[in-house]
């Protein structure tokens, strides 16, 4: 590729990603730990707000179809590099994540 070619990708990547509002959604979870997550991805010059309600539905949706009846968030959010270009990253990844549970079993259980 020559540097025009990469100038103007780079320039289109850079303004789709502007026009584009992240939202929540379901990510790599886990039935037998009972963990739900949800993620999104943004660009490195973004910053954006996303509904906390949003992710909780999601996860929640996820814990019921496994038979759960809860989803209670862990604390905490994870953030990757999705797309590294060299010390910089263009693209990351926020992931929350979500404990499964039946009526509070998991958190009577977790206290003791």
């Amino acid at each position: 590729m020559t540097l025009t070619t990469l100038a103007t990708l780079f320039i289109v990547l850079f303004l789709t990603a502007c026009a584009t509002q992240p939202s929540w959604s379901p990510s790599s979870s886990n039935r037998e730990l009972g963990v739900a997550r949800v993620a999104y991805e943004h660009a490195k010059l973004q910053e954006p707000v996303l509904s906390d309600a949003q992710a909780s539905r999601l996860a929640m949706n996820r814990c019921a179809t496994w038979g759960f009846d809860q989803a209670q968030m862990i604390p905490g959010e994870l953030r990757e590099c999705s797309l590294k270009d060299g010390d910089s990253c263009d693209l990351w990844k926020v992931t929350r994540e979500y404990r499964c549970s039946n009526d509070g079993t998991y958190a009577r259980a977790a206290s003791r």
